[in-house]
C-alpha cells in the first residue's frame, strides 16, 4: 500500500502538492524549527499558527 508508495515504513503520511515529506515524527520536527509554517507558506497556504504567534506577542 501506502507504506510501498513511498518507501516510508509508518503511517500517517504527509503530502505536500503530490510530493512525500514524511511522517509525524518529520511534521512534529519541522512544527518545531519553523520550517512547517515555511513550506505551507510557498504553496499558498497561511498557518493558523502565524496568528498564536502574534497573540502571544501582544501579550
Amino acid at each position: 500500500g501506502i507504506k510501498n508508495y513511498s518507501n516510508w515504513p509508518t503511517i500517517p503520511q504527509v503530502y505536500l502538492n503530490g510530493e512525500f515529506v514524511g511522517g509525524c515524527d518529520i511534521l512534529l520536527q519541522m512544527h518545531q524549527n519553523g520550517d512547517l509554517v515555511e513550506e505551507l507558506k510557498k504553496l499558498g497556504i497561511r498557518s493558523a499558527l502565524l496568528d498564536a504567534e502574534k497573540d502571544q506577542d501582544k501579550k
